[in-house]
């Protein structure tokens, strides 16, 4: 009963949602979704298919990383991810090109659904982390076709929202042929809104076992040499300002400090320089080399898909939507790079990992811009603590390997 109450309110906010569509497919071709792909007119498969989908980059980096171990394996398989996001789009463009084909995800409506599947032709659904869906798992229950969601993470706020719709909840777990859970407690979570105990596996976290990049000397930003360096990375609204104070408060001890800031959302690139601008502080931005120069203060990381490279110059990283609600984003990346990681109080979204980093001494977790800029300077005037916090981080990497191929393993029994 409940399906079909939202389905209801899902057709009433459909006009707002066509608006929202129209106006991105005019935005320039990097954020351009086609319209089409929102209602499910896409190109007809020839043969069977497996479909991935993730919402945004962290999920997208999630599905390559299984995919490539699929492709590795079988290099004939069909695949098929779709993303929410143009963010994730491009990340499965970059990770994959042409062995895989993408689309915008459908939206959420029994006609819609219906159609993707008659063209795509799917035998599985692999979803990603935590994106449910009623009418998407009711339809691939009916029609027979297993569904597994991998690398499944439910905060408890989450749970809690879930738990006072149960019945619903209840039935979208039942379209679950296996839910690969990133811990033990998420595991218990997903039992609480309806999970049967035979469909769950802890596998552990995917983005643990993602590879270690190598990259050229400064290659995010060649012109800053010896200077100690600081990045505050998937930054929110409301974050920003508080950064650039804490900067401030940095440059006062630590004269030659270098901060990169990148926003979390593109389209708030703009309104970030503009912040930089109006602090005083000399800007330059990742995508535009005509701006580069030695004495550049802090540098804006306006580029997507780049984060790695910006970690890898830093030598402190804080990771964003930690000092507002958000939650917080995930410290994997810079842990793998034996940087030392910073976060604000707001970690509900990856609250088990920062724990496990902050009680091993890889993370710390700061309350205010205020000892955000204390903890910085402290570690640029003791760079061999630096370097400590980072190999705490990695170590813990290390020890939480090997979720990747316990995922594979499960998506292997269903092809």
């Amino acid at each position: 009963m409940l399906r079909y109450f939202y389905t209801v309110l899902y057709i009433l906010a459909a006009p707002l949602l066509c608006v929202r569509w129209v106006y991105k497919s005019f935005k320039p071709p990097q954020y351009r979704e086609p319209l089409r792909e929102r209602f499910g007119i896409v190109r007809k498969e020839q043969k069977e298919s497996i479909w991935f989908h993730a919402v945004s980059m962290g999920e997208s980096n999630a599905a390559i990383a299984i995919i490539k171990k699929l492709l590795a394996k079988d290099d004939t398989l069909n695949i098929i991810v779709t993303t929410t996001t143009p963010t994730g789009a491009r990340q499965i463009q970059n990770g994959l090109g042409g062995k895989v084909t993408h689309h915008y995800s459908p939206c959420d409506l029994p006609g819609t659904i219906k159609r993707f599947l008659r063209r795509t032709r799917p035998k599985l659904l692999v979803i990603m982390e935590t994106e449910l869906w009623p009418n998407w798992l009711h339809h691939l229950k009916q029609q027979q076709i297993p569904v597994i969601l991998a690398n499944g993470r439910l905060s408890e706020r989450s749970a809690q929202k879930y738990e006072k719709v149960y019945s619903l909840a209840e039935e979208m777990m039942d379209a679950f042929v296996k839910v690969l859970a990133v811990n033990q407690l998420d595991a218990e979570r997903f039992k609480r809104i309806g999970l049967k105990e035979r469909k769950s596996i802890v596998s552990g976290n995917i983005k643990f076992d993602i590879d270690v990049p190598s990259f050229r000397d400064h290659e995010y930003y060649p012109e800053w040499n010896n200077q100690p360096v600081w990045i505050a990375a998937s930054t929110h609204k409301g974050e920003d300002e508080l950064i650039l104070k804490a900067h401030r408060q940095v440059c006062s001890r630590v004269p030659n400090a270098r901060l990169i800031i990148v926003p979390r959302h593109p389209e708030r690139f703009e309104q970030v320089a503009r912040l930089i601008e109006e602090t005083g502080f000399k800007m330059a931005c990742r995508s535009k080399p005509g701006s580069w120069s030695p004495g550049v203060h802090v540098l804006l990381g306006d580029t997507m898909g780049e984060m790695m490279k910006a970690f890898n110059i830093s030598d402190i990283t804080w990771i964003g939507g930690s000092f507002v609600e958000i939650g917080g984003h995930n410290p994997i990346e810079p842990a793998i790079l034996a940087k030392p990681v910073l976060t604000g109080p707001h970690i509900f979204n990856f609250n088990e990992i920062f724990c496990e980093l902050i009680e091993s001494g890889g993370a710390h977790m700061v309350g205010d811009e205020v000892e955000l800029a204390e903890v910085v300077t402290g570690l640029m005037q003791n760079p061999s603590k630096a370097v400590e916090m980072g190999a705490q981080a990695s170590q813990i990497i290390e020890h939480n390997r090997g979720a990747l191929d316990k995922t594979v393993s499960v998506i292997e029994s269903y092809l």
